[in-house]
Formats: structure tokens, sequence, C-alpha cells
């Protein structure tokens, strides 16, 4: 089994997937849905819990993120040494299971390959004490390269996506409302300077030449949700919830 094939195999044993792209070590993505989808100000005592999140039966609650990004080989090969308090969150955070997946063999058709591109580590968590456990894969990878090789390549349906202060690197962000429809994706969290297709629309010249899959004309568009702002904020910005409309 190769590591791609490893890593389609570890995604179909979900229910639910919410996907991260750049995402550093930021975990608040998990802490949102860990805690129960309080706000940034309930999760961090700096108010009382307001009004409870409505959530919907097309509205599951993920137990797999998968988060991408280039860099951070030594932060997450650390295994089970997180340290919670720099990834952005707020509740109890444990550490239940720790492994290598194998590794995708030179992902990156965009960025270099280095030595530890390709590495995928797989945590088992327990988040605000939630008897629910939680997966968090993370793959030292292009965006683009998950996204055209892994997700679509194999179908695979992911209802949430995050992304915060997501300035794109040298493909922009743009790219990603291109596919939300084929990824089946209900909600994206993000905010002002990540909203895909609200950033004058810059030619992603790079993707346009390495993955010509992700630059279909996109059949959707993202609509604020008004009744809910600020779900998480910090030294990276905020984040606020959009639903996915088909034109």
């Amino acid at each position: 089994m190769t590591g791609s094939e490893q890593l389609v195999d570890e995604l179909n044993k979900s229910r639910c997937i919410c996907y991260y792209p750049s995402s550093g070590t930021d975990l608040s993505n998990l802490d949102f849905f860990g805690s129960g989808r309080k706000l940034w100000a309930e999760r961090t005592g700096e108010a009382l819990a307001g009004a409870e999140i409505t959530v919907s039966a097309a509205d599951p609650d993920p137990d797999l993120f998968i988060h991408t990004d280039v860099n951070f080989y030594q932060e997450f090969a650390a295994g089970r040494d997180f340290e919670p308090d720099d990834c952005g969150m707020h509740g109890r955070f444990e550490v239940l299971d720790f492994r290598e997946l194998q590794t995708i063999k030179d992902p990156n058709r965009i960025s270099d390959n280095y030595e530890f591109s390709g590495k995928c580590f797989a945590y088992k968590l327990r988040l605000w004490d939630s008897p629910k456990v939680r997966t968090l894969i993370y793959c030292l990878c292009e965006n683009e390269a998950l996204v055209a090789d892994i997700l679509l390549a194999h179908k695979i349906r992911v209802p949430f996506v995050w992304s915060r202060n997501w300035n794109g690197g040298q493909t922009y962000g743009t790219w990603l409302v291109n596919v939300l429809q084929q990824l089946q994706t209900i909600k994206v969290y993000t905010d002002w300077l990540c909203v895909p297709g609200r950033r004058g629309e810059p030619r992603n010249r790079a993707v346009e030449a390495k993955y010509p899959e992700l630059m279909v004309q996109a059949q959707v568009e993202l609509v604020r949700n008004n009744d809910l702002h600020w779900i998480d904020q910090g030294a990276h910005g905020w984040v606020e919830e959009f639903d996915v409309r088909s034109f």
C-alpha cells in the first residue's frame, strides 16, 4: 500500500471531515467543534454562554480533521509533545494516540519537495473532556496536492472547510471555491483574507500550470451567516461562517 492509498483508506473511515489548508500549528477548528461550537469569547471565558448555535441534520459533527502545510515538520513529528496553548486551544486537550502514516512521495508540484515532504501524522484526541474521540491527520504537502490528488481523485466528501489568514502563498486561495461543489462542502469557516473568490480574482498561474483540474468554473457562492460573528479570533484574525450555495 502506498502513502496515498493509506491516506485515502484513513479518510474513508470518517463520517465527517473538516479540512484546514495552510494550517500551520493552528488547531482552532478542533477547539471550536470540540467545545460544542461555542463562540470564541465563551471558550476563553471572556463572555457567558450565549444563545446556542443551531445545528441542523445537514451539519454533522466532524470526527476527522485533516490539515495541510508545506512546513512544520518538527512540530508534528514530536508526536505527543503538543503544546495546546501554542495551537489555539482553550479547553482541555489530550493526545490519546499518535502514529506516523506512510509518506506520500514528492507530493508538491509547485513548492519544492524536501526530505520531510509528504509525511503524514495521525492523532487520536480528546478535546474539552468530550467523550468523543477525534482524529487529526496532518500532511506536509501543498494544499493543492491534497485536494487534487487525494480528495477529488478519490471522491472524498468534505462537509467543512476551515481557513483563516491564508494569504495563499504563491497561488492565492481563490481556487478553492472552484471545487467546493465537487467536495460537497456545506460550510466554510474563513476570514476576509481568504474568502475564495473575494480577492479580486488574481490569476493563479502556478495552479493553472500544475493543477489545471482545480481551475474549473466555480458553481457555488459563499453566503455569510449574519447571525454568527467572530467564531474564532486571535493573533491570526478571525473566522465567520459561510454557507455554500449553488448558483
